[in-house]
């Protein structure tokens, strides 16, 4: 299994297509309409991407595959028995810049989830929390200092993301493995 390209790398990669926005947004957008049940074919899944992205226009090639590559690592890892889902994230950068993608993660899963995911009445308490909890965190705060608490504190942020994104697609994911939910460590 391929991991995810280098994050700035995948934001110039954006930018030099005229697609302002965070690779961590667009992670979150592929993990929040996989995590609410979406099976779409790789075309529609594009046309969705290129609704809310690009004004409905067509990709350019590179961001195809590129895209392509951020949707097939979602699945996989969604998937994955060992729960190796991780958000994309800038690690190497300033706390700052780490929690401002952190913010858009979220905003774009819930952007993802929010397009195919109407029927808030049929969740469960749990993944009502979730979707409640994520749009707190969509208000973060995102001046941290470079100290260890600070640290600390985005990274247990992170993980609860993380593990809440798996609990999502436990429950409502199409390849959910049967209809009690799955163990989410």
């Amino acid at each position: 299994m391929s991991e995810l390209r280098d994050y700035q790398q995948a934001q110039l990669l954006l930018e030099q297509h005229d697609i302002y926005i965070a690779p961590a947004e667009v992670h979150g957008t592929i993990s929040g309409l996989l995590a609410c049940g979406l099976n779409i074919e790789e075309q529609e899944y594009l046309g969705l991407l290129s609704d809310v992205f690009n004004d409905g226009q067509k990709f350019a090639a590179p961001l195809k595959e590129f895209f392509a590559e951020l949707y097939k690592l979602v699945v996989a890892h969604f998937n994955d028995p060992e729960h190796l889902f991780e958000l994309y994230l800038p690690m190497e950068e300033s706390l700052s810049d780490q929690a401002n993608a952190l913010v858009a993660w979220v905003s774009g899963f819930l952007l993802g989830f929010g397009l195919k995911q109407k029927d808030y009445g049929k969740f469960s308490a749990d993944v009502k929390e979730v979707i409640g909890d994520f749009s707190e965190i969509t208000k973060l705060d995102t001046h941290f200092d470079e100290s260890e608490e600070d640290k600390q504190a985005l990274h247990e942020v992170i993980e609860y993301i993380r593990v809440s994104a798996l609990l999502c697609f436990a429950e409502l994911g199409k390849d959910a493995a049967s209809p009690t939910s799955k163990t989410v460590h």
